[in-house]
């Protein structure tokens, strides 16, 4: 089997890089030969609100390769980035770890957001004074420009693939087949598993926050740090740790100075997260995200014993069990109260970090990988019998 894999060759942090990375390299373990192709040369001379339609055509250069893939059984992208070669005689397979539709839904404006808490929308006015967040206009009609051509290249695509249910469907919700669209959980890499986390509770929990900060309005709006500051804030004499990637280290440093028993680790590499979490077994995980794909920081959180009080955001209402393996709110208020009643209930904790670890084994990096052979091999012709002399 060869696939021609729509992926840049270099390692980044986060996202659906992150994710293309694991698998390729898992499909590459399994035997399955993959070729890497991706765009030369960005197109920076548009303007910052033209950047969805700047994203569309830096993907649609790949038409120039469109000659060469005869040699290929699966072509394979994330969301529109195989758009160059949807109508050719080669499957595509189109990979979405979100939609730009469901970040649109998701993220409110200023009058929802005071409607939700009056301090979410102080908070939010606050790190805009601070400079965290870009001033570059309304993100609105570059991911309008996005979502269109995703569902687009959804609908022509062979097989869709979304990692959670929700992703699904929204994609169906948009006209896309649903017996096109397979569900595919994201996975971890293995080193998670293999750092053992310290199992000795504390006698109160603290809090842990992993993931993306964002440094314009949409992005902290999606992400829900403003809801994370107030959780935070809202827990003076609870031990916290922040594990944030973000530009602007050194004004949300400032920020989380402010809150009383609160570490933040700046763009930490992910292999040193295990070494930083395996301190906090038992400890509770705060997802405040309002819109999420997957959510990959949930299952790494989880894999370290993790105790997940999140929104009902990605794969949570899947994998998260009310009081079983976490909690799912759908309020700040929902989530002070759950953190109340679960950081002084050591024994509930035990069971619960457990019942979080066991669940995180499911999303192992090689059960992805299998899953997706399974998946092209149902879309490839079968393989012609040997003959026999």
């Amino acid at each position: 089997m060869k696939i021609l894999y729509i992926h840049q060759d270099r390692k980044l942090k986060t996202g659906a890089h992150y994710i293309n990375d694991i698998l390729m390299k898992g499909l590459k373990r399994a035997g399955v030969e993959v070729e890497n192709v991706y765009p030369e040369e960005d197109l920076g001379y548009f303007h910052p609100l033209l950047k969805g339609i700047r994203n569309i055509l830096f993907f649609f250069s790949l038409i120039e390769r469109k000659k060469d893939i005869a040699s290929y059984d699966i072509i394979q992208g994330t969301t529109y980035t195989p758009l160059a070669f949807l109508h050719s005689n080669i499957p595509v397979f189109s990979i979405f770890g979100s939609t730009s539709y469901g970040f649109l839904k998701a993220v409110p404006n200023s009058k929802a957001l005071n409607k939700e808490h009056s301090e979410l929308f102080k908070i939010l006015s606050e790190l805009k004074e601070r400079g965290v967040l870009s001033c570059v206009g309304s993100f609105s009609q570059p991911v309008k420009d996005v979502s269109r051509i995703e569902f687009h290249t959804a609908k022509n695509s062979r097989r869709v693939v979304a990692t959670s249910q929700g992703v699904k469907s929204e994609l169906v919700k948009n006209g896309v087949p649903q017996e096109k669209v397979a569900v595919v959980w994201n996975g971890i890499e293995n080193f998670w598993f293999k750092t053992k986390p310290k199992k000795r509770l504390k006698k109160t929990a603290g809090l842990v926050y992993l993931g993306r900060m964002g440094e314009d309005s949409f992005t902290v709006k999606l992400k829900g740090i403003n809801r994370m500051i107030y959780i935070l804030r809202s827990f003076p004499n609870l031990e916290k740790v922040i594990i944030g990637l973000t530009e602007k280290k050194d004004i949300y440093s400032q920020v989380f100075h402010a809150v009383p028993k609160t570490t933040f680790y700046p763009n930490l590499k992910r292999r040193a997260m295990p070494k930083i979490l395996k301190k906090s077994y038992g400890d509770i995980f705060i997802n405040p995200s309002r819109y999420e794909g997957f959510c990959l920081s949930l299952v790494e959180a989880m894999s370290q014993g993790l105790i997940p009080i999140s929104f009902s955001v990605g794969v949570a209402p899947e994998i998260i069990k009310n009081g079983q393996n976490g909690f799912l709110v759908n309020s700040v208020r929902q989530m002070i109260f759950k953190i109340n009643k679960l950081s002084q209930d050591k024994e509930k904790r035990a069971q619960m970090a457990k019942a979080a670890f066991e669940t995180a084994k499911m999303f192992k990096a090689e059960i992805m990988v299998k899953k997706y052979i399974e998946l092209y091999e149902s879309e490839l012709p079968p393989k012609a019998p040997c003959c026999e002399v």
